[in-house]
C-alpha cells in the first residue's frame, strides 16, 4: 500500500510542480523574476519530493517497472492542464493516455 501511495504521490508532485514552473514565468525568465516567485520555489520542492519518492521506489520495486510507472504521471498532467490552465482534452489527448495506459500495462503485467 505504501508502494502504491509512493507511485501516485510521485507523479502526482511531478505534474504539479510542473504546474508552479509554468506559473513562476509569468513574468518573464530573468533570474530575477524567478529567484522573485513563491511558484519557482514551490516547483522546485515538489521536484524534490518527487525525486525523493523516486528513489523509494527504486529501493522497492525493480528498475524496469518503476520507470515505465513514472509515465503515468501524463495523467495527472492532463488533468493538471485542464482545470487550471483551461487546455482542452481532445480526442487525440485521450487516445495518447490510453496507448500509455496500455504499454505500461503490458510492461508491468503479471503476463
Amino acid at each position: 500500500m505504501t508502494v502504491i501511495l509512493a507511485l501516485v504521490l510521485m507523479g502526482l508532485s511531478a505534474s504539479v510542480a510542473s504546474l508552479f514552473l509554468k506559473k513562476s514565468t509569468a513574468g518573464g525568465l530573468g533570474v530575477r523574476n524567478l529567484l522573485g516567485s513563491l511558484h519557482f520555489y514551490l516547483g522546485g520542492l515538489l521536484y524534490v519530493l518527487s525525486a525523493l519518492l523516486n528513489l523509494y521506489l527504486l529501493k522497492r520495486l525493480p528498475y524496469s517497472i518503476v520507470v515505465p510507472l513514472g509515465s503515468l504521471t501524463y495523467i495527472w498532467t492532463l488533468i493538471i492542464a485542464y482545470k487550471f490552465l483551461g487546455e482542452t482534452i481532445t480526442r487525440r489527448k485521450m487516445t495518447g493516455l490510453l496507448l500509455i495506459i496500455i504499454g505500461v500495462g503490458m510492461i508491468v503485467g503479471p503476463w
